[in-house]
């Protein structure tokens, strides 16, 4: 089962540019993701340019939030005339800002924030983070919050692989078969029309998951059923043990890191797979053609 690209593609993203990751960890992406945010580091290699990184970023992913880390010593890349050049070539196409570590004066910040700020005319920010990660924490949080990173979406939807599985039982029969995506509201499948007996609205218990080794039971009710291709999309809504709406608090807690592991891996995969074409096509190819993957799927 493959994973569809447009899907991996769609919504907003806010990727982090050779972060920091003493001051910003990544378990701080799973809680952001928690929150409604999705979030992504980009790290720097030597196989392919930094430039060349965030071309393909903004050509793949349409609606983008980067902010930079700027402290960070990447060959042949002055931060001020680098990120000056990207917002001259991509205008309005990605919100660009800056994140670096707390400086020893006020005055050292107030120059950063001037040549960044009204210099350049960033419009995501210019982020001087604390020594103390944990402070960090809420700092990120506001300027997402501020930048409107979360989009639309309140739960962001994490596509499945075969790795995720579901089962239950339903009028005396047993079903099971794969996921299609998760939230940490709703999930998805697809069955063969007339293969699964439930009315719209219908409460099923009992529904038991495996996520990629983490498995957790939870009733839900069928909140859509549409057809697809001549099966029939089945769309539920998690219902806790005491009746309201979504997960049980503990299970939604140990579900978090591992949705927002399997939306890391789909975006990692895409770009890699992007990366490794680039370079076996070299150094004269146009991330146009680059981007254009011959399978809608990976």
């Amino acid at each position: 089962m493959g994973i569809s690209i447009k899907e991996i593609v769609a919504g907003r993203k806010t990727f982090f540019i050779t972060p920091d990751t003493s001051l910003i960890p990544e378990v701080f992406l799973e809680d952001y993701f928690a929150l409604g945010y999705e979030c992504y580091f980009i790290e720097y290699d030597k196989r392919i340019s930094l430039k060349k990184k965030i071309d393909i970023l903004i050509s793949i992913f349409h609606d983008v939030i980067i902010f930079f880390n700027i402290d960070y010593n990447v060959p042949d890349v002055e931060w001020p005339i680098f990120i000056k050049r990207l917002t001259e070539e991509y205008k309005n196409q990605a919100c660009i800002g800056v994140v670096y570590t707390k400086r020893q004066t006020k005055d050292e910040k107030t120059k950063l924030e001037y040549k960044y700020l009204y210099e350049i005319g960033l419009a995501c920010g210019c982020v001087q983070l604390e020594y103390q990660k944990k402070q960090n924490f809420g700092l990120i949080e506001k300027i997402l919050y501020a930048n409107q990173a979360q989009g639309r979406r309140k739960n962001i939807r994490a596509l499945c692989t075969k790795a995720c599985t579901f089962s239950c039982n339903l009028n005396n029969q047993a079903h099971s078969g794969v996921l299609q995506d998760i939230s940490l509201s709703h999930f998805s499948f697809v069955f063969p029309e007339g293969r699964l007996n439930v009315q719209m609205y219908e409460k099923v218990s009992d529904f038991h998951f495996n996520i990629r080794g983490f498995m957790f039971r939870s009733d839900a009710v069928l909140i859509m059923q549409r057809p697809v291709n001549g099966e029939e999309l089945y769309v539920f809504a998690f219902v806790s043990s005491t009746g309201a709406n979504g997960l049980d608090q503990r299970i939604k807690q140990l579900l978090v890191p591992n949705i927002y592991q399997l939306m890391n891996a789909n975006c990692k995969n895409l770009l890699e797979q992007i990366y490794n074409k680039f370079s076996i096509e070299g150094l004269n190819a146009e991330v146009e053609e680059i981007s254009d993957i011959d399978d809608d799927r990976i």
